[in-house]
């Protein structure tokens, strides 16, 4: 069982690394085309495992340190109850049969766009001569 354990080690050491290898992203393969690391692994028992998953370690953490750190928020954070954008995305999620929503207002309609424009004016022209008087506005004093 002993003879055997390098042999086991070795194996499981390449079969982790070579999966490791096949799916890592082709732009995340440090230094090599990912096949010339494929076959570093399954034809070179020990190093070549070992050696992909120090480097891929390696380039792992130097991604990490230059990538662009995020903006600290500035001011307090707010709950998710006082965010009025998270409340709007609630919206699609209420069912309309149960959410109870105020009447929308009514718009004024405009009586010169609600007449056909083929209709002549109801309103006869008044003569220039006469002339309004112009009235006063009431403030309830006599």
């Amino acid at each position: 069982m002993v003879r055997f354990l390098p042999f086991l080690i070795s194996l499981v050491l390449s079969v982790y690394a070579l999966f490791s290898c096949i799916q890592t992203r082709d732009e995340d393969v440090p230094y090599l085309p990912k096949l010339v690391w494929i076959v570093l692994i399954v034809f070179v028992p020990f190093v070549g495992p070992i050696v992909w998953l120090l480097m891929s370690r390696a380039q792992a953490v130097r991604r990490e340190r230059t990538a662009v750190p995020k903006p600290k928020p500035t001011g307090r954070p707010v709950a998710p109850d006082d965010d009025p954008d998270f409340l709007a995305s609630l919206d699609r999620y209420r069912d309309p049969r149960t959410t109870a929503r105020p009447p929308e207002p009514q718009k004024p309609t405009d009586p010169i766009q609600d007449k056909p424009k083929d209709e002549s004016p109801s309103e006869e022209p008044k003569p220039a001569d006469a002339e309004e008087a112009p009235t006063e506005p009431d403030d309830g004093k006599p």
